[in-house]
């Protein structure tokens, strides 16, 4: 699908072994680097009671996670009791977040001009 930033995104659905996953959400980001960590944190709040419950992420019913391959950061959800609707609406969720209040709110405008090819003229 085309989404944020006109940007192609693929899910990948493993239904064995119970996980969709964004295969390329955030290019560009080291895994060692301070953006990361940072949005490790942030999506570790998701999953807490700091949010309120629609926008939370119940760890009873879904593990999120990223990864991190070259630099290529990755979303993930294991939908642990075989919840598909549940765990697809909070993937699309959280990558919808990621883009929306983690790079807006944070202190990665830059970021967004240098990777995600955002138009300075617009924002």
């Amino acid at each position: 699908m085309v989404w944020h930033h006109d940007r192609p995104f693929e899910m990948v659905l493993d239904a064995g072994a119970k996980t969709l996953q964004f295969t390329e959400v955030l290019p560009g980001v080291p895994a060692r680097s301070p953006m990361y960590r940072d949005l490790q944190a942030f999506l570790k709040v998701r999953q807490s009671d700091q949010v309120p419950e629609h926008r939370r992420v119940n760890p009873a019913k879904t593990t999120l996670a990223i990864g991190n391959r070259r630099g290529i950061v990755s979303v993930t959800v294991m939908a642990k009791d075989g919840d598909f609707d549940y765990a697809t609406r909070k993937i699309i969720q959280m990558v919808h977040e990621i883009f929306l209040i983690f790079l807006v709110d944070g202190s990665y405008y830059e970021y967004m001009v240098e990777h995600l090819r955002l138009d300075p003229d617009r924002y």
